[in-house]
């Protein structure tokens, strides 16, 4: 029996058929699809990061729509110039008994008297200095100084508010971080 002929470059004597190269050619559509599958995901996600991330940078916590500031005319306007006016910065209550007071506000001073009712602060480094004897005090809001002669139940949330009150040992409830409440 005799030997085939040997094929130049030492190639094996197989060519590539019609279905290596559709074989060739069917992978390379898959690599090209899923290079575009993985874009398609990748485009949303990118957009979403570097959205968060310029939101957080503004201090922007929603999304919620942004107000709009009317302007008033002209002549309502008080000159540049012109000292503002002038606001009492501590003002007295007095309650009548049992019935409810509330304060709210920034950087506000009060006195109030209280006959038995209940008093609500609430805002930004108030000063409330309560007379008399309270059945309930609710403070929230952020770094609110509050003093009271006596009260029956005390209820605290917010951040940084300092609650003291002379006599009795009322039922406390503290529901914020870093309030104080004492007796003194």
């Amino acid at each position: 029996m005799a030997t085939p002929p040997s094929f130049p470059y030492g190639g094996g004597g197989v060519f590539p058929g019609p279905s290596a190269q559709y074989s060739r050619s069917n992978r390379t559509l898959w690599i090209i699809l899923g290079v575009f599958v993985i874009g398609m995901i990748a485009l949303p996600a990118a957009i979403f990061l570097f959205t968060a991330h310029q939101v957080s940078r503004s201090g922007m916590t929603t999304f919620s729509p942004i107000p709009s500031i009317s302007t008033a005319s002209p002549t309502a306007m008080p000159p540049p110039n012109a000292a503002p006016p002038s606001v009492p910065t501590t003002s007295v209550s007095t309650a009548p008994a049992g019935e409810n007071i509330t304060v709210s506000g920034i950087s506000g001073a009060r006195t109030i008297a209280c006959n038995g009712g209940s008093v609500s602060v609430s805002g930004i480094t108030n000063n409330v200095a309560i007379t008399g004897h309270c059945a309930s005090l609710s403070v929230s809001g952020i770094q609110n100084q509050i003093t009271v002669d006596g009260v029956d139940t005390i209820q605290v949330s917010g951040s940084g508010n300092q609650v003291t009150y002379h006599t009795g040992s009322p039922t406390i409830g503290n529901s914020g971080f870093d309030n104080v409440v004492q007796k003194g």
